[in-house]
């Protein structure tokens, strides 16, 4: 039954860790950015880096500099990738040069709205810490305005990053047929892709290694702390809104992926990747011969 329960929490690992690689649209910012509870800041402020766009709407010029600076260090990559001709490298300087002062332009419109966000930003921190912050009237105000909020802040930071796709297509446009055969330019992960690619594959590693019975007791622990981040970010606590959709079922802190965490410990503790699996390999051609004399003797 131990196998079996393995071999059940593999599959639904291995399974999701396929659905998220096959999803080009995989992302992880709806759920962090929907993380609730005491964590719930921490998790947007750690995962999301600046999901609310405190930092990148920031009026100050320094914080402003910060989109001149993206597009000049993309144009300095782009010239040490595709080594491009005088001219195209001119175009490609007025491309940058037109692009930053369309972004200024774009922010300077929509500067006294950012303004007033970035105070209605600073009044909620400051109702997050207020004494009465945990009765339920206050909690939806709180959670109500946190969304409003969210999606403003969405709303211009999505037409800032659509303005950088367009700068990058325009250098992209200055380009033979020759530069175009090199492939893309090879572009730093951002924080939230590399979370992405560490959900994808670090759930179809542990999968993989529960259906294998491949260093089981690692993959087992390593599902479980997963799991216990899930469990972090939405915590099923009683008052704590917003309450799970009704299609979730009703639960009191045990929900499902709590459960399931709990099965994984448990999994840790076990030799079941011996029962049916690669450890019984391992442990009988590897770990005995180099370990067992030592301890008989």
């Amino acid at each position: 039954m131990l196998v079996l329960l393995r071999l059940t929490i593999g599959w639904h690992f291995l399974y999701q860790g396929l659905a998220k690689y096959e999803d080009p649209g995989f992302s992880s910012v709806g759920f962090l950015g929907q993380a609730k509870g005491p964590l719930g800041d921490k998790y947007r402020e750690l995962l999301l880096d600046d999901g609310d766009g405190r930092k990148a709407l920031d009026p100050a010029p320094e914080s402003r500099k910060r989109f001149a600076d993206r597009i000049d260090g993309y144009l300095t990559r782009f010239e040490q990738f595709y080594k491009p001709g005088k001219e195209q490298l001119e175009a490609a300087k007025q491309a940058a040069e037109r692009w930053k002062s369309q972004i200024e332009t774009y922010l300077d419109e929509n500067a006294e709205d950012i303004k007033k966000y970035l105070h209605d930003l600073t009044r909620l921190d400051e109702a997050k810490k207020s004494p009465s912050r945990n009765t339920p009237f206050e909690q939806k105000r709180i959670w109500d305005k946190q969304v409003e909020l969210q999606a403003q802040a969405k709303a211009w930071l999505a037409a800032l990053d659509g303005k950088y796709r367009k700068f990058q297509q325009d250098l992209d446009d200055v380009l033979d047929e020759d530069q175009h055969a090199r492939g893309l330019l090879p572009s730093p992960l951002t924080k939230l892709e590399t979370i992405d690619l560490t959900v994808t594959y670090g759930v179809l590693a542990i999968g993989a290694c529960l259906m294998a019975g491949l260093c089981t007791r690692l993959a087992s622990f390593g599902g479980a702390l997963f799991l216990l981040s899930i469990v972090l970010a939405q915590p099923d606590w009683p008052g704590l809104y917003p309450a799970p959709h009704p299609a979730v079922g009703r639960s009191l802190v045990v929900n499902k992926e709590f459960v399931e965490m709990m099965a994984m410990f448990f999994l840790a503790t076990t030799h079941v990747g011996r029962w049916g699996g690669l450890d019984f390999l391992i442990h009988h051609l590897i770990v005995r011969p180099l370990f067992g004399r030592r301890e008989t003797t």
